[in-house]
Formats: structure tokens, sequence, C-alpha cells
């Protein structure tokens, strides 16, 4: 329903979006994708949000993410950017908590999210995945008549809520994710990395999301 209602509002405008393509593609197979490419290449490619880490590591030493990174190089012109982002992960990992501040970051507002609970998958000693659950205050919105709705209890008093799907993630490290696309990418590629998209004053800035910048060469 999100999805659709996005798509709507995208290409409603009497100019916005009568150039846009939406399409469904598989990041392993990217050339088959619902979309005409063009044939020089994207300026930019974005993956932000958190969603490449719910791409499972079916192969294993992260060889499934390497796959999807290499589809996105392809499509890139030379010079090119991509620009991927994940969770603060190292802080997760390190702190077995959100970092403060979670639902103040600059992609969504995600004030109506409470009840964020974490599971850890572990395998050979290591953290393989981490899956998240979490309720949705969906008060004054037209989700407040979905048939599961139940009440429950935020900041004292009880709010309509839906329960979001269980998602399991790919706890990347900002230094793993950052030896994955260079490996890509190549080791001499252009690359930055941004807390929060804050391009600079971040030393004690402690973000939700690392961003990843790296252009094709």
């Amino acid at each position: 329903k999100q999805w659709y209602q996005r798509r709507v509002a995208i290409t409603a405008g009497p100019e916005l979006g009568q150039d846009w393509q939406i399409g469904y593609g598989d990041w392993l197979d990217l050339s088959s994708a619902s979309v005409q490419h063009p044939d020089e290449g994207y300026d930019v490619i974005l993956c932000i949000g958190n969603s490449f880490a719910t791409l499972p590591d079916f192969e294993g030493e992260y060889r499934t993410h390497m796959r999807a990174l290499e589809n996105y190089k392809k499509l890139l012109k030379v010079g090119g950017m991509l620009i991927v982002d994940h969770y603060n992960y190292d802080y997760l990992l390190e702190n077995k908590t959100f970092p403060p501040y979670k639902n103040k970051n600059i992609f969504y507002t995600t004030d109506r999210i409470f009840n964020t609970q974490v599971e850890w998958v572990e395998k050979g000693g290591k953290v393989t995945s981490l899956i998240f659950r979490s309720d949705v205050d969906v008060s004054e919105t037209d989700l407040e008549t979905d048939p599961d709705v139940q009440m429950k209890e935020r900041n004292g008093r009880k709010v309509p809520t839906l329960r979001r799907n269980d998602i399991p993630f790919c706890p990347f490290t900002c230094s793993e994710f950052a030896g994955i696309l260079k490996t890509v990418f190549g080791e001499g590629a252009e690359y930055h990395v941004l807390p929060d998209f804050k391009q600079d004053d971040f030393d004690d800035y402690l973000p939700n999301y690392w961003v990843h910048c790296i252009v094709k060469s």
C-alpha cells in the first residue's frame, strides 16, 4: 500500500515524475529489471534506508553482497557514484542497544516506531544476522481501521498499533562494508563515508547511519 501511494504521489503532478520509470528488479540480476537502463550508464545509484543490509549473505563471506554491488557498478557510467548506507551496527554490536536519538534521523519520520526489539543470530561465535521487531503507532491515519490493529501502551496511553514484520539484517560494520566496496570498485576508487550525510565536524558525532559513497573509475 505504501509503495503504491508513493508511486502515485511521484507521478501525479503535471511535471514531476513525467520522465520517471518505476519498476521492479532483483539486485542479483539488475539487467532484467523492468526499466530501460540508459546506454551511457547512470550518474548516481542510490541504495539508502538500510535496505542493502536486508540482502541475505546466501553464499557466505559477503559474496552475495559483492555480486549485487558488481551489478550496481556495471550500471554506472565511468565517474558515476554509488551511494549506499547501512545502520550504525558498530554501536549496536558493541553496546547491545541502539544509538541515542534512534528515531531522529534524517531519512524517515520515525517517531511512530516504538517497542523496538532485536534478536541476535550467531554462527561460529559471530553475529550473522539481527532481526528487528517493532510496533507502529497508526494514530490519526487511515490505518486506524485496519483489522490487525491492536491497542498498546505508549507513553502512558493506549494507541492503535500495527506490528511490523520481523526484518532480518546483515550487521555490517562501517569498516567491513568499506572493505567490501573497495573489493568491488578497486582500492584506488574515490571513496568517502559520511555519518548521516554529514561532511565535516563529526569527530564526536554518533550517527544512526553510515553513508558510503564510491565512484566508478
